[in-house]
């Protein structure tokens, strides 16, 4: 069985205001519908191993996202060109103008990532056509390169259903809800088999009654923001409002010169690629 947390399967209609969810119990609880242009950089990505995967854009041509989001259940990296993103969307089930479609072209995954811990849980996708800037709806995500203080309160934005329940309707429009950072010690205390290292970021509820405001399966890869600034990616700890399990992310200011080192490669990772091959 893949050790990746199961993600939620959209079925989109070009005019419908909702989407069926398909998996149960999988939500985005307590959170708030967002307004045009207050995530540009958000993003998603569709792929057939991944149905849904939250995304970044870092610039007009590369997108930021997980590792487990571009890698199959073997762990070798997916066909880059199967690889849709989604730029510019506040209503998953509406086509509009502000939405920018662009495939996949390569996809960088970091040669560390190790698929058991979920360390260096992070990858480039460079997609075929560039983004178009400037556009009110899609602009470049501003990157943390500073430490985020315990206590701090951050916005998780994404994409998920609003209300508990095994079968619900997805909210199809983007949604928001405040986190506050947590010790990553405490965290790495309430489940062992999974630590917090250093390279992550532990946020949410560990003591929030159950159902309060958490993300859940659909909420994979979407961004967490620390004063605007990009500052982690939803890795796991997708807990669904349940207590102890808090919701962890890859810390971005430890990839920055990593990511800057992807815009410059040249090189095409041969198909199939795994990084757990590399030593």
């Amino acid at each position: 069985m893949s050790p990746y947390p199961l993600l939620l399967f959209l079925v989109l209609g070009a005019s419908a205001f909702v989407v069926k969810e398909q998996l149960p119990d999988e939500r985005f609880l307590g959170s708030t519908d967002a307004s045009f242009g207050q995530f540009p950089a958000a993003a998603y990505i569709v792929s057939p191993e991944r149905q849904i995967c939250g995304a970044t854009v870092l610039n007009e041509n590369h997108v930021l996202t997980l590792a487990q989001c571009v890698l199959n259940g073997t762990h070798n990296t997916i066909n880059p060109r199967l690889v849709r993103v989604h730029a510019g969307v506040l209503n998953l089930g509406l086509v509009s103008a502000s939405r920018q479609t662009r495939l996949g072209d390569v996809i960088y995954v970091h040669p560390n990532f190790k698929a058991h811990s979920l360390e260096n849980d992070i990858a480039v996708i460079r997609v075929q056509e560039p983004f178009i800037f400037p556009s009110n709806e899609v602009e470049p995500a501003l990157r943390r390169t500073r430490i985020v203080a315990n206590g701090h309160s951050c916005l998780l934005a994404g994409w998920g259903a609003i209300v508990a329940g095994p079968v619900q309707d997805v909210n199809a429009l983007q949604r928001y809800m405040a986190l506050t950072i947590n010790d990553r010690d405490m965290c790495s205390s309430l489940r062992r088999e999974m630590p917090v290292f250093e390279n992550m970021i532990c946020a949410g509820n560990m003591d929030n009654a159950p159902n309060g405001p958490a993300p859940c399966q659909g909420s994979l890869g979407s961004g967490l923001y620390c004063d605007g600034d990009l500052t982690g990616l939803l890795s796991f700890g997708i807990n669904c409002g349940s207590l102890g399990n808090p919701p962890t992310f890859t810390q971005i200011r430890f990839y920055n010169q990593w990511i800057e080192q992807q815009f410059l490669r040249n090189d095409r990772p041969p198909p199939g690629f795994s990084p757990l091959d590399v030593a």
